[in-house]
C-alpha cells in the first residue's frame, strides 16, 4: 500500500513539474494566443496617435493599427497607458505585450526593447504662437525656450544626441537656450497655445501631432504656426520587452502581420484617414 502510494506521488509531482516546465517554456507567442488576448501599450493623449474620444474610448492611428493586429492573430486587444519613460526603459514583467505608440528605434533604446518593421514614418517638425512675428526660419530658434515631449526622439535630436539607424541626421549649428521637457505632446502645445513667449518660444514635435492640434483646436484654441522644413523623418516601430524570454517569435509574427498590412493597403488607409497624408514606407 505505501509503496503504491509513493509510486502515484511521483508520478505526481513528476506530472507538476512537467507542466510548470512546459508553462515557463512557452513563447511570449505561445502565452498570447494561450491567454487569447494581447495587451498594448499606448498613450491616452496623443492625438491623432492615440486619444481619448468624447466616449472615454481610445482612437487614433496607433489604436487602430493596435486593434487589427489582434484582430488578424485571432485575438482581444486590451490597452494600457503607462509613462513613456516606463516603456521605452524595458523591463516590463508581462505587464503588456507590446508597445505601439510611435516609437522609433534608437540604438540607446535598443538596449532594453525588441523592434519590428517601421509600420509608418514621421516628420519632426518645429512650431511657434501664431502670434509671433520674430521667428521665421528654423536658425531663429537659436536662444529661445523650446518645449519638447521627454525621453524623445525629438529631445535627442535638440541635444545633438540622437541615432537612428539608416537615417541620416543633420543637427542644427545652434543651441537652444532652453529645452523645457514635458511628459507628452499635448502639455507643451498647451503651454504655447497660452500666448508668444508666455512659457515657451516654440515646440518640437512631429508634424502630424501639430497638424491634428491646430486642426482640432486643441479643445479650446490652439494657434500656432508651423516653421521650415522638418529636419528629418524617422522610422516608427513596434517595441517588445528584451528581457522577457521567447521573444523572437512574436517578433517574427508581428513582422509577418506588418508586412501583409503594409500590402493589402489597410495602413494606407489608416494613415490618410488619421493624418490625411500616406506616412506609409515601402517594405
Amino acid at each position: 500500500m505505501k509503496k503504491t502510494f509513493w509510486i502515484f506521488a511521483l508520478i505526481l509531482v513528476t506530472f507538476f513539474i512537467s507542466s510548470g516546465n512546459l508553462i515557463a517554456g512557452q513563447s511570449a507567442l505561445e502565452e498570447i494566443y494561450a491567454a487569447k488576448k494581447i495587451v498594448i501599450s499606448t498613450d491616452a493623449n496623443y492625438a491623432p496617435q492615440s486619444f481619448l474620444n468624447d466616449k472615454g474610448e481610445l482612437e487614433g492611428f496607433d489604436v487602430s493599427v493596435a486593434k487589427e493586429l489582434a484582430k488578424r492573430l485571432g485575438v482581444q486587444v486590451k490597452f494600457i497607458t503607462p509613462d513613456w519613460d516606463l516603456i521605452t526603459a524595458g523591463k516590463w514583467g508581462k505587464r503588456w505585450d507590446v508597445s505601439i505608440g510611435s516609437m522609433t528605434p534608437t540604438k540607446e533604446r535598443k538596449n532594453a526593447l525588441l523592434f519590428t518593421l517601421p509600420y509608418y514614418s514621421s516628420p519632426a517638425q518645429f512650431a511657434v504662437h501664431k502670434d509671433n512675428k520674430t521667428i521665421k526660419t528654423i536658425a531663429d530658434f537659436a536662444g529661445k525656450k523650446i518645449g519638447v515631449a521627454g525621453e524623445t526622439t525629438n529631445e535627442r535630436y535638440l541635444q545633438k544626441d540622437l541615432s537612428i539607424e539608416d537615417v541620416k541626421i543633420v543637427f542644427q549649428d545652434w543651441k537652444a537656450g532652453k529645452l523645457q521637457t514635458y511628459p507628452t505632446d499635448a502639455n507643451h502645445i498647451e503651454d504655447l497655445s497660452l500666448g508668444d513667449g508666455l512659457r515657451l518660444d516654440g515646440i518640437f514635435s512631429s508634424r502630424q501631432t501639430i497638424a491634428e492640434a491646430i486642426r482640432s483646436g486643441c479643445g479650446e484654441g490652439c494657434p500656432l504656426k508651423m516653421i521650415g522644413e522638418p529636419p528629418y523623418y524617422e522610422p516608427l516601430s513596434f517595441a517588445l520587452d528584451k528581457s522577457r524570454a521567447n521573444s523572437q517569435t512574436l517578433v517574427e509574427k508581428l513582422n509577418q502581420v506588418i508586412k501583409s498590412m503594409n500590402e493589402d493597403g489597410t495602413l494606407v488607409k489608416l494613415s490618410e484617414k488619421f493624418y490625411g497624408t500616406n506616412l506609409i514606407p515601402k517594405l
